[in-house]
Order: C-alpha cells, then structure tokens, then sequence
C-alpha cells in the first residue's frame, strides 16, 4: 500500500515538473489619431477652426429658463395668482396659491420645481 501511495506521489510531482512555464509577457497598446475636417466656412461639431477634430471643442448651449417661463412652469403645476419674488439666476422664488393655501415656490433655472414650502 506504502508502495502504490509512493508511486501516485512521484507521478504527480513528475507531472508538475512537466508544466510549461511560460515568461510574463508585457502587452502595450500605441494608437495615434489624426482627425481630417472638410467644411466649408463654418463651425462643425467636435471640429476646431481649420477643420481640425478636437474633441469636446463643440458644447450646446444652455441658458435655462427665464424668470417668466419659470412663471409658466409653476402655473402649469397647478399652482394660481403666481408672483416672483426673487428672479436671480439659477434660482427662481414665487409665492402662489393652490388650493386656497400659500406657498413658497423655488424653481431652478433648469425649469425644475426643487421646493414648495406652505406659508
């Protein structure tokens, strides 16, 4: 038995010995780009003057809301006899009727109710 048990052991360990070991391999990656622009004067998205790609040269603009769209919004939620009380940008504040109850509304310039506070 001591036999058989000895001989399983030489067989695995010759096995192992057996293995390939392989090197580390370091693996690298180059990319080079070069974006080519055809226009004819003007300004395209994600391309510079002379028609060069740069990315992220093009943004949409965003100017938000106006005080008075943001009057309108607040209108449309329900709310009634809406006055502005504070127009400063980037956050409007109105104070309007619902329900026969007054509330405090603030508005950010994204056209978004962020709070309603009863008064």
């Amino acid at each position: 038995m001591l036999t058989k048990s000895m001989i399983a052991i030489v067989a695995v360990l010759a096995s192992l010995t057996a293995l390939p070991v392989g090197n580390a391999e370091a693996k690298s990656h180059v990319d080079f780009n070069v974006g080519v622009g055809i226009g004819v004067g003007g300004f395209y998205p994600g391309y510079g003057y002379g028609g060069v790609f740069v990315p992220g040269a093009y943004y949409e603009p965003s100017y938000g809301v106006s005080c008075g769209q943001a009057r309108s919004i607040v209108k449309g939620n329900g709310f009634y006899n809406v006055t502005a009380i504070d127009c400063s940008a980037p956050s409007y504040r109105f104070i309007a009727w619902q329900g026969g109850n007054k509330y405090k509304v603030r508005i950010n310039s994204a056209g978004n109710i962020t709070g309603v506070t009863p008064l």
